[in-house]
Protein backbone atom coordinates (compact mmCIF):
# COMPACT_ATOMS: atom_id res chain seq x y z
CA UNK A 1 0.00 0.00 0.00
CA UNK A 2 2.51 2.56 0.83
CA UNK A 3 3.84 2.02 -2.81
CA UNK A 4 0.72 3.63 -3.98
CA UNK A 5 1.02 6.40 -1.75
CA UNK A 6 4.17 6.99 -2.51
CA UNK A 7 4.17 6.87 -6.28
CA UNK A 8 0.91 8.75 -6.20
CA UNK A 9 2.90 11.94 -3.60
CA UNK A 10 5.63 11.79 -6.22
CA UNK A 11 3.44 12.02 -9.77
CA UNK A 12 1.76 14.66 -7.57
CA UNK A 13 5.25 16.49 -6.61
CA UNK A 14 6.14 16.49 -9.98
CA UNK A 15 2.84 18.12 -10.93
CA UNK A 16 3.45 21.05 -8.85
CA UNK A 17 6.59 21.59 -10.11
CA UNK A 18 6.07 21.36 -13.44
CA UNK A 19 2.75 24.04 -12.83
CA UNK A 20 4.29 27.22 -14.51
CA UNK A 21 4.16 29.83 -11.82
CA UNK A 22 1.06 32.35 -12.29
CA UNK A 23 0.64 34.59 -9.27
CA UNK A 24 -2.26 34.37 -7.54
CA UNK A 25 -4.24 31.71 -9.78
CA UNK A 26 -1.27 29.07 -9.70
CA UNK A 27 -1.13 29.45 -5.71
CA UNK A 28 -5.34 28.47 -5.75
CA UNK A 29 -4.75 26.18 -8.00
CA UNK A 30 -1.91 24.31 -6.53
CA UNK A 31 -3.48 24.34 -3.11
CA UNK A 32 -6.59 23.04 -4.64
CA UNK A 33 -4.65 20.04 -6.12
CA UNK A 34 -3.16 19.38 -2.79
CA UNK A 35 -6.81 19.39 -1.34
CA UNK A 36 -7.85 17.35 -3.53
CA UNK A 37 -5.27 14.58 -3.28
CA UNK A 38 -5.36 14.72 0.90
CA UNK A 39 -9.03 14.31 0.96
CA UNK A 40 -9.02 11.60 -1.64
CA UNK A 41 -6.01 9.89 0.34
CA UNK A 42 -8.40 10.12 3.46
CA UNK A 43 -11.40 8.70 2.07
CA UNK A 44 -9.70 5.91 0.37
CA UNK A 45 -8.15 5.38 4.23
CA UNK A 46 -11.47 5.64 5.48
CA UNK A 47 -12.30 2.74 2.74
CA UNK A 48 -9.39 0.60 4.43
CA UNK A 49 -10.57 0.59 7.68
CA UNK A 50 -14.38 -0.34 7.21
CA UNK A 51 -15.06 -3.29 8.95
CA UNK A 52 -18.43 -5.68 7.91
CA UNK A 53 -20.87 -5.34 10.30
CA UNK A 54 -21.37 -8.30 12.66
CA UNK A 55 -24.35 -9.84 14.22
CA UNK A 56 -25.68 -13.14 16.32
CA UNK A 57 -24.40 -16.34 14.94
CA UNK A 58 -28.20 -17.01 14.06
CA UNK A 59 -31.87 -16.59 15.44
CA UNK A 60 -32.06 -15.91 19.08
CA UNK A 61 -35.03 -17.24 21.00
CA UNK A 62 -36.62 -14.71 23.08
CA UNK A 63 -39.58 -14.22 25.86
CA UNK A 64 -41.58 -11.04 25.38
CA UNK A 65 -42.76 -9.57 29.02
CA UNK A 66 -44.76 -7.07 29.71
CA UNK A 67 -43.33 -4.46 32.14
CA UNK A 68 -45.22 -4.39 35.79
CA UNK A 69 -44.11 -1.63 38.62
CA UNK A 70 -41.25 -2.17 40.01
CA UNK A 71 -39.55 -4.17 37.07
CA UNK A 72 -36.43 -2.82 35.63
CA UNK A 73 -33.53 -4.76 32.88
CA UNK A 74 -31.74 -5.78 35.79
CA UNK A 75 -34.37 -7.97 37.37
CA UNK A 76 -35.10 -9.39 34.25
CA UNK A 77 -31.33 -9.40 33.56
CA UNK A 78 -31.05 -11.45 37.03
CA UNK A 79 -33.91 -13.82 36.22
CA UNK A 80 -32.27 -15.03 33.03
CA UNK A 81 -28.34 -15.29 34.31
CA UNK A 82 -27.22 -18.46 36.08
CA UNK A 83 -25.48 -18.61 39.79
CA UNK A 84 -22.43 -17.48 39.50
CA UNK A 85 -22.33 -15.34 36.30
CA UNK A 86 -22.15 -11.65 36.29
CA UNK A 87 -25.84 -10.44 35.50
CA UNK A 88 -24.38 -7.22 33.90
CA UNK A 89 -23.92 -9.61 31.04
CA UNK A 90 -27.36 -10.19 30.63
CA UNK A 91 -28.48 -6.67 30.93
CA UNK A 92 -26.42 -5.55 28.24
CA UNK A 93 -27.47 -7.81 26.21
CA UNK A 94 -31.74 -7.32 26.83
CA UNK A 95 -30.48 -3.51 25.81
CA UNK A 96 -29.18 -4.37 23.00
CA UNK A 97 -31.80 -7.04 21.78
CA UNK A 98 -34.61 -4.01 22.73
CA UNK A 99 -32.41 -1.23 20.82
CA UNK A 100 -32.76 0.72 24.27
CA UNK A 101 -30.31 3.27 24.63
CA UNK A 102 -31.32 3.45 28.43
CA UNK A 103 -31.96 0.97 31.14
CA UNK A 104 -35.14 2.58 31.96
CA UNK A 105 -38.52 0.84 31.38
CA UNK A 106 -42.17 2.27 31.59
CA UNK A 107 -45.20 -0.23 33.07
CA UNK A 108 -46.52 -1.24 30.11
CA UNK A 109 -44.05 -1.69 27.53
CA UNK A 110 -43.45 -4.97 26.19
CA UNK A 111 -39.94 -6.10 26.45
CA UNK A 112 -38.04 -8.86 24.72
CA UNK A 113 -35.97 -11.60 27.14
CA UNK A 114 -33.25 -13.92 25.60
CA UNK A 115 -33.87 -17.33 26.24
CA UNK A 116 -32.18 -20.13 27.41
CA UNK A 117 -28.94 -20.79 24.32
Amino acid sequence: MSSVFSSFTDRLRGAVKAWPDQGFLGVIVRRFGVFLAVGALTLSGFGWMARPASSAPGPQEVITRTVRPGDNVWSYAASITPQGEDVAKNVDRIMQINNMSSPNLRVGDRILIPGDD
